[in-house]
């Protein structure tokens, strides 16, 4: 009868044992996923990059003064992003005017229509604004997170009802031109919903990405307004179509492209 009782003691307390290992097994693999910087930033990274795309959108600027222009633009995109094409179809003083971005934003040309001329970015150049909007032509490019930044957890955060990893991200040697930004992402999706920009000076500018859209079997941002603290004017861009069916033909991201009508 002793050896009975001690036996089951023993088993339960091996399956108690069992249970626990189990238990921290599980927590301390969900605690690596959740506390990991580099693997958060690539998850945002797999949610976010596309194979290619295409898409038409409204861009409106609004000043400090309050007063507002629209543009609008075809934009195509290949190679994960790396490669991009922005064409301007209005207003008519700004039609026909591109913007080239290969290798992941690190050579950019802008082409303007009624001159005829093209410009090579690079260095500083890309800081400056793109069109007259807040955003800059490096905000435009689409390179990989992981390559242009290195990711620093400052834990979770509540934004619009919706639990939010916070990272703070310091540009790599060969990143954008930033100190450094403050990226909110949903903790579900990995998708951005904010991004704080800071230089030498502080906080520039947010990035606020809303209206979220299953578009075949992606989700994605369909509006996204730019602030600038500084200057106390904001841009909003918003897609009227997109797609990532169809991959684009690949003379459309050459130099040479940059002359040629696109229709």
């Amino acid at each position: 009868m002793k050896y009975e009782i001690t036996n089951n003691i023993h088993s339960r307390t091996q399956a108690i044992t069992l249970l626990i290992f189990l238990v921290a097994t599980v927590f301390n693999s969900s605690f690596a996923e959740e506390y990991d910087a580099a693997q958060w930033l690539q998850r945002i990274d797999n949610a976010e990059r596309v194979p290619h795309s295409y898409a038409v959108m409204k861009q409106t600027i609004t000043t400090s003064g309050g007063s507002e222009r629209t543009l609008t633009i075809r934009s195509w995109s290949d190679d994960n992003g790396d490669l991009s094409l922005m064409v301007y179809t209005s207003p008519a003083r700004v039609k026909g005017d591109k913007i080239l971005m290969r290798d992941g934003g690190d050579n950019i040309w802008y082409y303007m229509q009624r001159r005829d001329v093209t410009r090579h970015f690079t260095g500083l150049i890309r800081r400056q604004s793109a069109m007259g909007s807040d955003f800059s032509y490096e905000d435009l490019s689409q390179g990989t997170m992981t390559e242009d930044y290195t990711a620093e957890l400052l834990g979770f955060e509540e934004l619009d009802g919706i639990e939010c990893v916070k990272l703070k991200l310091l540009p790599t040697e060969s990143g954008p031109s930033y100190d450094y930004l403050i990226l909110l992402a949903d903790k579900e999706d990995a998708l951005t919903r904010k991004i704080e920009y800071f230089d030498d000076e502080g906080h520039l500018k947010t990035l606020y990405l809303n209206d979220f859209r299953e578009i075949e079997d992606r989700k994605i941002a369909f509006k996204l307004e730019m602030k600038n603290h500084r200057e106390g004017s904001r841009t909003l861009m918003e897609y009227e179509s997109v797609t990532f069916a169809q991959k684009p033909e690949v003379w459309l991201f050459t130099k040479e492209a940059l002359s040629r009508e696109i229709r």
